[in-house]
């Protein structure tokens, strides 16, 4: 794969996103649990009491139903099919090469502070510092200049969400809207 393939090739970054995460992996198991949740081929039902709607459907709906709805306030549509699936786990391969380049302890710091930073914010100030932490990192990653600065920004910002994510789990869902609406169409 081009390791200076262009981001705007891949418009799917809500599927890059979750492949970075399945490839790298997840320490925290309630990290893990709120990735389930928001993998959409999870078919589990939420039933109500039996109520029929005034249209005199269940009042049943899926996980998938209700995530998709969500994921359609931050990107139109996950592709579905094998192709932009195969493409998504390259791309996500060459990220996390990228982002391991990262000192451990730099990345520790830099999701320290901006884990304390989420944890005392609006929500509506959350991409602009997570955009901050990632700039913090690009000017202490050695050997980042080799790729291109969107892809190690990309990278950069996922590997800094998951590590915050692994310490606070429930911020998944929020930094996963944050995320994909800052590398979405503009």
């Amino acid at each position: 794969m081009d390791r200076n393939r262009k981001i705007d090739n891949f418009p799917h970054c809500s599927l890059l996103l979750l492949s970075f995460f399945e490839q790298k992996g997840c320490q925290n198991s309630e990290l893990k649990r709120e990735l389930d949740d928001l993998d959409l081929s999870d078919h589990n039902y939420i039933e109500s009491d039996g109520d029929l709607q005034t249209d005199g459907h269940s009042s049943s709906v899926t996980y998938r139903d209700l995530l998709h709805e969500l994921q359609n306030q931050v990107q139109p549509q996950l592709p579905v099919d094998a192709e932009q699936a195969q493409a998504a786990r390259e791309m996500a391969a060459e990220l996390i090469r990228i982002a391991d380049l990262l000192e451990q302890r730099v990345l520790f710091q830099a999701a320290e502070t901006l884990t304390k930073k989420l944890d005392s914010c609006d929500t509506q100030l959350w991409s602009r510092h997570l955009s901050d932490g990632v700039q913090g990192l690009l000017h202490q990653v050695a050997g980042a200049k080799e790729f291109k600065k969107e892809l190690v920004e990309m990278a950069l910002t996922f590997v800094l969400m998951k590590t915050v994510c692994e310490r606070v789990p429930c911020f998944l869902f929020r930094l996963y809207g944050t995320v994909v609406q800052y590398f979405g169409p503009r």
